[in-house]
């Protein structure tokens, strides 16, 4: 699995969830997906939804390894 920055982590998360609901620009679209090869990277993982899924469970405030780095 790749290094993973929990700050830039959640900060990936959070654009994504910012742009929940938003119109679907082509502005908007475009980010989203920019987003979602970016937390594929990261994670290590092709399919967008798993990635988004799999940063999720790192970034649970159960989860000791990445609260405590950040």
């Amino acid at each position: 699995m790749p290094l993973i920055n929990p700050s830039e982590l959640r900060r990936l998360v959070a654009a994504l969830d910012a742009l929940e609901g938003s119109p679907g620009s082509e502005e908007t679209l475009r980010r989203r997906e920019d987003l979602h090869y970016t937390l594929c990277v990261s994670m290590g993982i092709r399919e967008p939804a798993q990635a988004v899924e799999q940063a999720r469970r790192l970034l649970a405030p159960g989860r000791d390894s990445l609260s405590a780095a950040a």
